[in-house]
């Protein structure tokens, strides 16, 4: 193995740990929205209202969630290249 091939393969770990570090805030953060939504719509289910049934248009907590989807996509694409160098980093000799 070369040193290409090294740098390849110890960017590509770089990568991935750092996309995977980065991730979970985001993650969380669309959990604990989607979490809330569903409380709210059991909330209102009991009260005896519709559920699902949004005439406003989008919140401020759709907003968040599709920010949020965002940058999970961002960091994927970043991971999904450091495991692309990685694979390339064990090909080239």
């Amino acid at each position: 193995m070369d040193v290409l091939g090294l740098v390849l393969i110890v960017g590509g770990i770089a990568a991935v740990v750092v996309a995977a570090l980065q991730m979970r805030d985001p993650l969380a953060t669309v959990r604990r929205l989607d979490a809330t939504q569903a409380n709210l719509d059991r909330y209102e289910s009991w009260r005896g209202k519709q559920t699902g049934v949004r005439a406003d248009g989008p919140t401020g907590a759709d907003e968040m969630r599709a920010q949020m989807r965002q940058r999970l996509l961002l960091w994927a694409i970043l991971a999904a290249g450091g495991a692309v160098s990685i694979v390339l980093g064990l090909i080239v000799r």
